[in-house]
């Protein structure tokens, strides 16, 4: 070979690969005109459960092929494909189905391995396209290795192809981008992954035309919150030539579009078109039938387990699709009155513009009403949910414009406007700086500065905590600094919630004032508060030596010393990088390390317990309990659901008292503690999922609380919260590469009974308190296939019982003794999963379930050594 002729073909190398992408120099013996091939087509699609993969379950369609060139050159050619002999059975049943409607041929544009357009006949409906799309995007293979842009029925791809001989290639994609109609909470442990993998291996003759090609997709559809619990999908096409090319009819024209014109045909590209099989005999579930078949789940003694949990979850998807109409029906109803709370938790979860006018009645009745009972129980269900609508956020800002008779209502619609609108804020598309959300942060601080009364600015201070809006944290650090007790104590709630990103050196300062107060004097809360946002911004070895000296400074708030040393044996626990740093900063100074600086006095606690763990969900309890003068005066226990670095908030109760000193410290120093006389009050603070909702007030003044002693009302078991919320609510479609359009969804749901009672004795001069929390969960993933032959549906479950009993027993005879018992009783946690499919042409779908049960079995939380030896002693007395 001449040096002209190898630099003409390098040449020719080298424009191919800037015109075709890496393409071979020429397909001119593949898809002769006037010749077509036979091919056997095969596609098995399996479904299961990731811990049981290898049981069977699925169909397997098979036809036979045939490719005719009828039209075109050397590079460019129309293909004519029939589909003929097409047969679909189950497995592993072998139940025989029915195909039909797939007898026309199609046409496929095949441009030097690609497919560029198909056309059909206009009779062939969507369903029956998408499979022929699929059979016609196997003819699309490369010869050359690289990387290269493909589009089929998976979507505009990124494949990368590689030769393993002359012979033998594999196809790999990934990067496709498609329609995935994703909606996704987005707190990272409730949403779900979608793990994927997509190959093709094929065969080609000497000359590089098509002998075999076998493409596989498969995939796990994980629940984030557990990764070992889902399901995954399984398909494998194949195609076969059988036997040698034999001469067809060819088409006459000047160009394609003149050819496709006389056959009049329609143009399509290889996408698919998601697809819906068509309710046969008004068989689709309605909200009517569905809230029929669940009524008896949704009555009030349900609440706090999982049957109410699985109802509200089994009740959403009908519920969505629902028209204002039917849901009013079922709110009226005169058997649903004792439910009208539980289906408001209904509407708020599946918060459409449907749903939010049906519950829009008892918002406008209830407003100016003495007891707003179910408008507040909608307002935090909406708060709650996943899907805010601008629709309905504008509904709520008109109606927070007046202030209402019924403050409690006032509260809980400030709350619910805020927290919907700070997940709208987080939508794609929009931001703290749309219209919309920045006329509620302006209509918040306008009203937090007209306000002449504390209790007035809380309120809206607590809107603020639930909207976290960036630019309002400059006010709210000013009121943290401001002359109000309450007010600085609220403001620094609002302060703690926002993420810790946000804090630059100009906010450490702050917290930093407040907790070692530099400048004035602050409330023990504000500053306990303030160190938590100090201690979330993981201090340096001078910052936290700083920290630590405070353990042996003058300050009298010995509560708030022990509080700090709480809350670093508590991260130390949890952080093994912070315990090395913080032993670093004891042992660094000799004065540190004694037990008059490391065992101050007080009864403060933080502690960080696990709460469950696989196979159940990953979850932690924390409790902070800030005690003053031997009395509670600001506890949490908040419930996490974890996930690697990410964590949220699943229910928080919070508890509060102040004032409450005089009947329990026995010593001058005790009361000094107190800066000012406090009001007596105490109540319960609830936050779900991160929203906070007005506080429940138990009394205020000290009228109230000795009504409540000498009556004994608070010393039976009282309700305190009751709601079934959304928890998880994910849902995408991923299509295929067989041309089936998977829908996917996980869908979760909380049912939370609390309900406590307190006992006190002036005489015996004791006091008990329970708390008991009752908890429901259900989390269920679905994933559904629907084509013109078969449907397949796969749904897989969790359901949790768990139960938390928080005790005190309060002995101040003497010096205040207090004894806390935080109790898991023993629950049990079950896994269904149910696989259904149904071909068309047979009578009975074919159904296969699991289940499993699992004992948690129950403990009471050590909490500290100080705790057990009161406990011992309040025992002994």
């Amino acid at each position: 070979m001449t040096t002209t002729m190898k630099l003409c073909i390098y040449l020719s190398c080298l424009l191919s690969l800037f015109d075709f992408g890496c393409m071979a120099p020429s397909f001119g013996d593949v898809f002769r005109v006037g010749t077509e091939e036979q091919f056997d087509f095969s596609n098995v699609v399996q479904v299961g459960n990731m811990k049981n993969a290898s049981a069977q379950f699925g169909y397997q369609l098979h036809a036979t092929v045939i490719v005719g060139s009828v039209w075109g050159n050397d590079e460019s050619k129309l293909l004519k494909i029939e589909v003929q002999y097409p047969t679909v059975v189950s497995i592993p049943d072998d139940s025989a189905g029915r195909i039909d409607a797939t007898d026309n041929p199609f046409y496929a544009w095949w441009n030097s391995g690609r497919i560029n357009e198909v056309y059909f006949t206009p009779t062939d409906s969507v369903a029956v396209r998408n499979l022929k799309k699929a059979i016609s995007a196997m003819f699309q293979y490369q010869l050359m290795d690289g990387t290269y842009y493909e589009e089929d029925p998976s979507g505009q791809c990124e494949v990368k192809y590689i030769s393993h001989s002359s012979t033998r290639y594999h196809k790999s994609k990934g990067n496709c981008q498609y329609d995935a109609k994703r909606t996704q909470r987005a707190e990272y442990p409730l949403r779900s992954s979608l793990k994927t993998s997509r190959s093709t291996d094929f065969t080609v003759s000497t000359e590089g035309a098509l002998q075999k090609v076998t493409s596989q997709d498969y995939l796990k559809y994980l629940l984030n919150a557990n990764n070992q619990f889902g399901v995954y999908y399984e398909s494998i096409m194949q195609l076969n030539l059988k036997g040698s090319s034999k001469k067809t009819e060819t088409l006459k024209g000047a160009s394609l579009e003149d050819v496709t014109k006389l056959l009049s045909l329609e143009k399509d590209t290889l996408l698919t078109k998601e697809y819906n099989s068509p309710c046969e005999s008004n068989n689709c579930d309605s909200i009517i039938n569905s809230f029929k078949q669940y009524k008896k789940s949704l009555v009030s003694e349900k609440i706090g387990t999982e049957v109410a949990s699985t109802a509200l979850v089994e009740l959403i998807e009908t519920g969505r699709e629902a028209s204002s109409e039917d849901l009013i029906r079922i709110l009226k109803a005169k058997s649903s009155q004792e439910l009208k709370g539980q289906l408001l938790d209904l509407f708020g979860a599946i918060q459409t513009e449907a749903s939010h006018e049906a519950a829009k009645s008892e918002l406008i009745h209830d407003s100016n009403e003495p007891d707003s009972f179910f408008g507040e129980r909608y307002l935090q269900a909406l708060a709650i949910g996943s899907r805010p609508r601008k629709e309905i956020i504008q509904d709520l800002y008109e109606l927070v414009q007046n202030e209402h008779r019924n403050i409690k209502f006032t509260d809980s619609l400030i709350q619910s406007l805020a927290s919907v609108a700070r997940k709208y804020a987080h939508d794609k598309g929009n931001s703290y700086e749309t219209e919309i959300i920045k006329k509620i942060e302006n209509f918040l601080i306008e009203r937090i500065n007209g306000c002449t009364k504390d209790g007035c600015k809380i309120r809206y201070i607590r809107g603020l905590q639930n909207l976290k809006c960036p630019g309002s944290a400059a006010l709210l650090v000013k009121l943290a600094q401001g002359p109000s007790r309450a007010v600085s104590v609220a403001a620094m709630k609002a302060l703690r919630s926002f993420s810790v990103y946000m804090w630059n050196d100009e906010f450490k300062a702050v917290f930093e004032d407040i907790f070692y107060q530099v400048s004035k004097r602050y409330d023990s809360s504000a500053r306990t508060l303030a160190l938590d946002v100090l201690l979330d911004l993981k201090p340096d070895y001078d910052e936290l030596l700083h920290l630590v000296q405070f353990l042996k400074s003058n300050d009298r708030a010995y509560e708030v010393k022990q509080y700090l040393l709480q809350k670093l044996r508590m991260i130390s626990e949890q952080c093994p990088d912070f315990a090395e740093l913080l032993q670093k900063v004891i042992q660094s100074n000799p004065t540190l390390n004694n037990y008059h600086v490391l065992s101050p006095k007080g009864l403060s606690t933080a502690l960080s317990r696990k709460f469950s763990t696989v196979p159940s969900f990953n979850a932690s309890l924390t409790s902070l309990q800030e005690m003053n003068a031997g009395v509670l005066k600001r506890g949490i226990v908040d419930l996490t659901l974890e996930m690697e670095d990410e964590k949220i908030s699943l229910f928080t109760l919070g508890l509060y008292a102040g004032g409450m000193s005089s009947f329990v410290s026995n010593t001058e120093e005790d009361l000094s503690e107190n800066e000012e006389e406090e009001e007596t009050t105490a109540g319960m603070e609830l936050s779900v999922q991160g929203m906070v909702m007005r506080p429940l007030e138990f009394f205020k003044g000290k009228g109230e609380l000795m009504g409540h002693v000498w009556s004994g009302t608070a010393s039976e078991s009282t309700p305190a919260y009751q709601a079934t919320t959304l928890l998880q609510d994910n849902e995408e479609r991923f299509p295929s590469h067989n041309g089936v359009t998977l829908k996917l969804s996980a869908t979760g749901a909380i049912s939370i009974d609390l309900n406590g009672q307190v006992t006190m004795s002036l005489w015996g001069r004791n006091a008990q308190s329970t708390v008991k929390q009752n908890i429901g969960i259900t989390m269920m993933g679905k994933l559904l296939l629907e084509t013109a032959f078969a449907t397949m549906d796969v749904q897989f479950k969790a359901v949790h019982e768990p139960q938390l009993h928080l005790s005190s027993a309060l002995d101040f005879s003497a010096d205040p003794t207090l004894c806390m018992q935080l109790m898991q009783p023993t629950s049990t946690l079950k896994q269904y999963f149910v696989k259904t499919i149904s071909l068309v042409g047979t009578k009975q779908q074919i159904v296969r379930k699991t289940s499993k049960r699992f004992t948690m079995n129950g403990l009471t939380h050590s909490l500290n050594r100080k705790n057990n030896d009161m406990c011992n002693l309040i025992s002994k007395s």
